[in-house]
């Protein structure tokens, strides 16, 4: 999810908490005095007083403050918590929502090479390079009809291969290097896209040989990096769990 698309969710949330206490409390109010049972309208009175007057003007806005934030946490924790883990297969696809659409990935296959490169252009993996196809497709079924056939540059991503001890790969920059000397590297993950257009890209990871159960790992981390920890099912926020991509055999 972009930054401004946090944000915009956040704001949302607050807000919109925001109404929904305010119209129960004036909803209880009204319903205790027109029932005018007194013990009720006792209640109705001391709801309204703590509205209105009584305690001061810092704490009502602390109290309430403090009813957003356990509201949100309880949301943040429970949607994280309930949030489950799980492995797509070679050609699935996983989705991520952009302002208006949705951006596809998939892994479509996967070579395991000692060496990168051709002649004089080659690099040496220290344990195995695992070179990964990933193809990038805009889904043209997730637009409204209004939208249009403009270009949309998909937010940057993170990609790491994680083996099943749960140790994290980076892409290996001196292999991706000698796969974009030798014209390998494919398009790159930020390139452009037009409703229904795919394109391909390939990332070297440098990893030991006895790593196991290697699955890839694709993020849309925000900047700065906190504001995904507290964004409601974002794969990012706290104790939520991922969703990855299986390697071809």
């Amino acid at each position: 999810m972009e930054l401004k698309q946090g944000f915009a969710a956040f704001s949302a949330l607050a807000f919109l908490t925001t109404v929904a206490l305010l119209f129960v409390s004036a909803v209880v109010i009204g319903g205790l005095k027109i029932l005018g049972e007194p013990r009720l309208e006792r209640w109705s009175n001391a709801i309204a007083n703590w509205l209105i007057g009584g305690v001061g003007l810092t704490r009502k806005i602390l109290v309430v403050a403090l009813m957003l934030i356990a509201g949100y946490s309880a949301l943040l924790f429970g949607t994280s918590i309930g949030s489950r883990e799980w492995t797509l297969a070679p050609g699935q696809e996983k989705y991520f929502c952009e302002i208006d659409c949705h951006i596809a990935y998939a892994v479509i296959g996967v070579k395991k090479l000692l060496l990168v490169g051709a002649s004089a252009d080659t690099t040496a993996a220290r344990g195995i390079f695992y070179v990964v196809t990933v193809r990038t497709r805009f889904d043209e079924k997730t637009i409204s009809p209004s939208r249009g056939d403009s270009p949309l540059e998909p937010s940057p991503r993170a990609i790491l291969l994680v083996d099943g001890a749960g140790r994290a790969y980076s892409p290996s920059f001196a292999g991706g290097r000698i796969l974009e000397v030798i014209g390998e590297s494919g398009v790159p993950m930020t390139q452009q896209l037009r409703p229904g257009e795919s394109y391909h890209t390939r990332v070297a990871f440098d990893v030991p040989r006895d790593a196991r159960n290697l699955r890839l790992l694709i993020e849309s981390p925000t900047q700065p990096g906190w504001i995904g920890k507290v964004l409601i099912g974002d794969e990012n926020s706290v104790f939520h769990k991922h969703v990855f991509l299986a390697l071809p055999a």
